[in-house]
């Protein structure tokens, strides 16, 4: 049977039955019959507000809400029950400006479509079916990629989640979506050719090529190291150290783009270690040392500045546009070529003449990542070459006497 007439617009149905007592069923918990133990229609009622009551999860005077009314302000609300104030509570960093862009997904994708619909009324088919046809609201972009698409989808999903939690529904219908492929183009190591062309020997050419001293030691300390640009950005005079046998370089703060600001920490997942460390080779210390003295930089000075902004931090999107630049100039860029391909060129160059513990150290992971090693054929034959003469011993030793043999037999023999 329907809703019945006596509930109104009351957010369960009762059933009446023969024979037995009547059911209660909850929008919140479709399916779900409960026996209200009661074959009284009055009594059947009170009994179904007093299990909303108990539930504590809704006010069961309100009706459900569109998603508009529900989510309108959901990032940037500031108050005790807001997302901002709960994450805040257990502790979890999250930059204001992800919540702000998380708001611009909503407004701009997610309530134009879902808005006028009721939180119970959205199913995870809908989803599944707009995802892949949605269009950008930026006139100058004819696609969206799959990652932004999936953005939304994450957004769509911390918001259905607040959805269940007060017990307008027992599903999140977001999380029945699956996240589209990624179709980023991947990483790749920079061939010999552009290395070679970028980092001559004679520091002279070298800061030819970039354009100043600043870029050069920039560029250079970031293709020794393999450390992530807004590491190498973050640097000061004192995180520069002689040792035995060389110079290091080590840092605990990254810049970080979307704040606008010096964080410390390197990297913003957490996870690997807190602190970088990275060899650098003598040229790049020598421009490093120029550098200092060109500046007349002190301890504390930050070694890489854009003296176009007030706090003349360096922005990783800077950087990678002047590298891109650079390698235009000389006719060495093509699509997919990012300031970010050093990493993967420093695991590809360095892997096999260390041991993958000490290179991972280097990359700042606990664990080395395979992605990040492009090394072809040749590469592959020089590591196994190294240890060339253990894949033939066994061969060597087959015609000789054993040379690990029984104590017992020697007592024989005697």
């Amino acid at each position: 049977m329907g809703r019945h007439r006596l509930t109104g617009d009351r957010p369960y149905r009762l059933r009446q039955n023969k024979n037995r007592a009547i059911d209660v069923e909850f929008d919140m918990m479709p399916g779900k019959r409960i026996s209200t133990k009661s074959w009284n229609m009055p009594d059947a009622i009170e009994f179904a507000e007093s299990y909303l009551k108990k539930l504590g999860c809704i006010d069961v005077t309100a009706t459900i809400p569109t998603l508009k009314e529900f989510a309108s302000d959901f990032f940037t609300r500031r108050d005790q029950d807001s997302l901002y104030m709960h994450d805040k509570l257990y502790g979890h960093d999250i930059s204001i400006t992800r919540y702000e862009k998380c708001q611009d997904l909503l407004d701009n994708y997610i309530l134009p479509q879902y808005g006028c619909m009721l939180v119970t009324a959205i199913t995870a088919r809908q989803i599944e079916r707009w995802l892949p046809s949605i269009n950008p609201v930026q006139k100058n972009k004819k696609t969206l990629s799959n990652e932004t698409r999936n953005k939304i989808l994450v957004t769509f999903r911390l918001v259905m989640d607040e959805v269940k939690k007060l017990g307008y529904r027992t599903d999140n219908p977001a999380k029945d979506v699956k996240l589209m492929s990624a179709n980023a183009q991947e990483r790749e190591a920079l061939s010999p050719e552009i290395t070679s062309t970028l980092f001559p020997e004679d520091l002279e050419k070298r800061i030819e090529v970039f354009g100043s001293t600043m870029w050069a030691a920039y560029f250079s300390i970031i293709y020794d190291t393999g450390f992530r640009p807004g590491e190498v950005a973050a640097l000061r005079v004192k995180d520069v150290w002689k040792t035995p046998k060389g110079y290091a370089v080590s840092t605990s703060r990254t810049v970080n783009r979307n704040e606008g600001c010096i964080k410390d920490r390197v990297k913003t997942t957490g996870k690997g270690y807190k602190e970088r460390t990275g060899l650098v080779f003598d040229d790049t210390a020598a421009l490093i040392m120029r550098l200092i003295k060109e500046k007349n930089l002190t301890a504390d000075d930050l070694l890489f500045t854009a003296p176009q902004r007030k706090d003349g931090l360096l922005m990783p999107e800077v950087s990678n546009k002047h590298f891109k630049c650079v390698l235009k100039k000389y006719g060495l860029y093509h699509k997919g070529l990012v300031q970010y391909c050093f990493r993967h060129t420093h695991t590809t160059e360095i892997r096999g003449d260390v041991s993958d513990d000490v290179l991972a150290v280097s990359m700042g992971h606990t664990k080395l990542r395979d992605d990040y090693d492009h090394q072809k054929a040749q590469d592959l034959i020089r590591r196994l070459d190294t240890a060339r003469d253990g894949f033939f011993e066994f061969r060597k030793r087959q015609d000789k006497a054993p040379d690990i043999i029984p104590i017992s037999q020697i007592v024989d023999e005697k």
